[in-house]
């Protein structure tokens, strides 16, 4: 069966637990993978080595930077990318789709799709689910810096597909409080000292600015953290999974406390210079070695 013709870029750093089962449901159907590693300790250049994955291993900066670097300097030979995350799956019902997609083919002036991104926590599927920009034209995208998270930005118009994109975020509460802890602090250093983050915040601009806008007063409302747990429990249909839904809506809205927390923290004492960072080992010999490395990273292989 003919692969679909889109290039997948994953992002690694350490990520052993989950590559084999994102690179099993995506390797099969795609026509092209790249992995741009962070000098993982573990055992994800193997795994990807092992599987014949064009890898290579650049030093990490933030999330948006490494993917601009990505999408400007890899040799994507298609004319169609997906991004992924490393915890993040091709479901059944998204490849038959993207497959539909590409069959009938795709209009000009269309330059990117959304797909329905479903969360699991606690080992289960929840019914939260949005959409979640990830299939965009390469000579479009752009990728925009939001503190630490990325925003991919194309000219033209992005439509909706309805396969799912599983997003399997960690394997259990004990890796979910430790990058949660990691991401949070990332995350208010970031809002610190992104001066135009407030030039962004606008409720009449585009979907980020609305985004953006919301997010950043919300938190400042009277009884904004019951307000908060109801728009997760109600909006993302998390009512519907009992429980568990109960507990990730309250955990939201703990961690946009604690990002709070720590932005009052930074600004009153400074920014802690000896906050844990996720480890990362040399660049793997390897890789240094490949032709790819050094025609796109030749300073690492000197």
């Amino acid at each position: 069966m003919d692969k679909i013709p889109i290039t997948v870029v994953i992002l690694t750093l350490n990520d052993e637990p989950h590559l084999s089962e994102l690179l099993d449901s995506i390797q099969p159907y795609v026509a092209d993978i790249f992995i741009v590693d962070s000098r993982s300790i573990d055992r994800t250049v193997d795994i990807a080595l092992e599987r014949g994955i064009k890898i290579v291993q650049r030093a990490f900066t933030t999330p948006p930077e490494q993917y601009a670097w990505a999408f400007k300097n890899l040799p994507i030979q298609t004319e169609w990318l997906f991004s992924m995350d490393q915890d993040e799956r091709f479901s059944p019902s998204l490849v038959e789709e993207l497959r539909g997609l590409f069959a009938t083919g795709i209009p000009e002036n269309v330059d990117g799709y959304t797909v329905k991104w479903r969360l699991w926590f606690m080992g289960k599927p929840l019914h939260a689910v949005r959409d979640n920009f990830r299939l965009m034209r390469v000579s479009k995208c752009s990728v925009t810096n939001v503190s630490c998270n990325e925003h991919f930005v194309v000219p033209g118009k992005i439509l909706s597909l309805k396969g799912i994109l599983e997003h399997k975020d960690t394997l259990n509460l004990h890796e979910w409080y430790a990058k949660q802890n990691l991401w949070s602090s990332l995350e208010a250093i970031g809002r610190i000292r992104d001066k135009s983050e407030e030039e962004r915040r606008t409720p009449f601009g585009t979907k980020l600015q609305r985004s953006q806008f919301f997010k950043y007063w919300l938190g400042r409302l009277p009884g904004c953290g019951l307000l908060m747990k109801c728009y997760y429990y109600i909006k993302f249909g998390a009512w519907r999974d009992g429980y568990t839904g109960w507990v990730w809506a309250s955990l939201r809205v703990w961690v946009s406390d604690v990002i709070q927390l720590k932005m009052r923290e930074y600004r009153e004492f400074g920014i802690p210079e000896n906050l844990p960072k996720a480890r990362h080992g040399d660049f793997d010999k390897r890789i240094l070695a490949t032709k790819l490395q050094q025609q796109l990273l030749p300073e690492t292989c000197n």
